[in-house]
């Protein structure tokens, strides 16, 4: 099994707010993959891999931790899934080779998150689309308070500087803001 560390996230391991805001992210995604050959990169423990594959026609997940790689292929294993250890700043993969492209809370981890953006647009097909999430650096300081800055985190980004350099590889950018809500729920009794 793989060790839990505190930042990749395992199911069964992590708090529940924390897994409902990964699991929030896939869900959106998830209806962006219909019949989409899809790369999550920096997949983890590949969770979000199986949930993509469920409308996806292929997900190639890939992560630069073997462990995480081994964990993935043997908990999540499907005939429309392929797990590979492969760094998302030089993507073993031709240009055009996907339609989508995920990549969530991965991007701060990056020394070279620049690389990693043009490589996104060189896979990505002429209509593709790149979901990718990041914390954002002035509420994620402030949530963090005394336990102070993230160690596995290069570099950060506040809303501005991310929206800037997404513009810089790719035309079009929306950008959403993920946060928890209570709310209340009909359902048919």
């Amino acid at each position: 099994m793989a060790e839990f560390t505190g930042e990749r996230l395992i199911p069964g391991q992590v708090d529940v707010d924390l897994l409902n805001e990964h699991v929030a992210r896939y869900a959106f995604a998830v209806r962006l993959a219909c019949g989409k050959r899809v790369l999550d990169a920096g997949c983890g423990a590949g969770y979000g891999s199986a949930e993509l594959a469920r409308m996806a026609t292929h997900v190639t997940g890939i992560d630069v931790a073997a462990e995480a790689i081994e964990y993935a292929r043997a908990n999540y294993a499907a005939e429309n899934i392929v797990f590979e250890e492969a760094s998302a700043t030089q993507l073993p993969y031709p240009d055009a080779a996907f339609d989508l492209v995920v990549a969530f809370e991965m991007i701060e981890h990056l020394e070279d998150w620049r690389g990693f953006l043009r490589e996104a647009r060189r896979v990505l097909a002429p209509s593709g689309q790149l979901i990718v999430s990041t914390p954002n650096r002035l509420y994620y300081t402030e949530s963090r308070g005394s336990q102070g800055a993230n160690p596995f985190h290069v570099h950060e980004f506040d809303f501005a500087e991310f929206n800037e350099a997404l513009r810089a590889e790719f035309p079009d950018v929306s950008l959403y803001l993920e946060n928890h809500v209570e709310g209340v729920a009909f359902t048919p009794f």
